[in-house]
């Protein structure tokens, strides 16, 4: 069940990156932080999934992730502030 609200919130993800685009293009960015902070909110709900070495394929990565949904300048914290979003997170560093 948690693993599939996190894949829930990657397909939204992937599903509106002109929703999430403008915030991101517009300079409201969050404290550089976000992503790490929301990271660690996210393994104590243990909604974190299997490591990535564990797969028999490569995967995309969350950077480039980040960076094909919300476009090409966005950051780790932006992929932050949508995921914390998406899952009805209030993360300080993400405000």
């Amino acid at each position: 069940m948690k693993k599939l609200a996190v894949g829930a919130a990657t397909l939204a993800l992937l599903a509106a990156p002109l929703a999430a685009a403008p915030a991101a293009a517009a300079g409201h960015g969050p404290h550089p932080s976000c992503w790490g902070q929301a990271s660690a909110v996210f393994a104590q709900m243990q909604m974190m999934g299997e490591h990535s070495s564990s797969f028999a394929t490569p995967r995309v990565g969350l950077r480039n992730l980040a960076r094909s949904a919300l476009g090409e300048d966005a950051t780790m914290a932006d992929l932050g502030v949508f995921v914390a979003d998406e899952l009805g997170l209030s993360i300080d560093a993400c405000m």
